[in-house]
């Protein structure tokens, strides 16, 4: 528990030390928070309770916390979290609880050399019928006076990284007033056409524009002073302007 506690806050100040993200930057998500206080409550209740139920609510905790973990896997560390987590379900639905290392209790300084040693359920002391024992709690930290497993140290990794990844601070968009406070707005009024531009001509650059004959190199034009229409020209066919 002191190790993960560590992580989470060295997390939390390498996030808020990092350079803001920008201003169209989109936080990352959490789905399913609310499991969380699931899994964190049957992982308490699990230390409660003796024999075969502890080891059955253990399991279902770190279950409903991978299925969070699987929810959540867009966030990295959030995705490393959940392999841990999977390790020491793994560790405990195959040795029938979290197996514990007395020689990694005593490099841990929890217990004397050559002491006998207890430990409550789910967790029970390592031995030769253990089918994978390396899963269980065989790491020691010293410095935290704790025995972890391997599935525990990528979980520590993976929280440490989730929580540096959501506490990262997003830019803020600068407002007007601010701008001009600091001398970076400097064009004080402007027209439409300054802004979209001056709207094409509607006067036809091409003579395919006129008609359905492209191969003429002039528009046909109809003389309006004369009171008969032109009888030589073919006539003229309605076309559309497009620019």
């Amino acid at each position: 528990m002191v190790l993960l506690v560590l992580a989470v806050l060295g997390g939390l100040v390498a996030g808020l030390a990092r350079r803001p993200a920008g201003i169209h930057t989109v936080r990352p998500r959490v789905e399913h928070i609310g499991l969380l206080s699931v899994g964190a409550g049957l992982n308490a209740h699990s230390i409660v309770v003796d024999g075969p139920a502890s080891i059955v609510l253990l399991a279902a905790s770190l279950a409903v916390l991978a299925t969070v973990a699987f929810a959540n896997r867009h966030i990295t560390g959030v995705a490393v979290v959940g392999i841990g987590l999977l390790l020491n379900l793994v560790g405990v639905a195959v040795n029938g609880g979290m197996p514990v290392r007395v020689s990694a209790m005593e490099a841990a300084g929890l217990v004397e050399p050559g002491e006998p040693v207890e430990v409550s359920d789910p967790r029970h002391i390592e031995t030769s019928e253990d089918p994978v024992p390396v899963l269980g709690d065989v790491l020691p930290v010293p410095f935290a006076n704790e025995v972890v497993s391997f599935g525990d140290l990528i979980i520590v990794v993976g929280a440490a990284d989730a929580v540096r990844e959501l506490s990262r601070r997003r830019a803020r968009v600068a407002s007007h007033a601010r701008v001009r406070a600091q001398g970076g707005l400097h064009i004080r009024s402007t027209r439409l056409d300054q802004v979209c531009g001056t709207a094409p001509s509607g006067a036809p650059v091409l003579a395919t524009q006129y008609s359905a004959y492209p191969d003429r190199s002039a528009p046909v034009t109809i003389d309006l002073t004369s009171a008969e229409r032109p009888t030589s020209e073919p006539e003229l066919v309605a076309a559309s302007h497009n620019r």
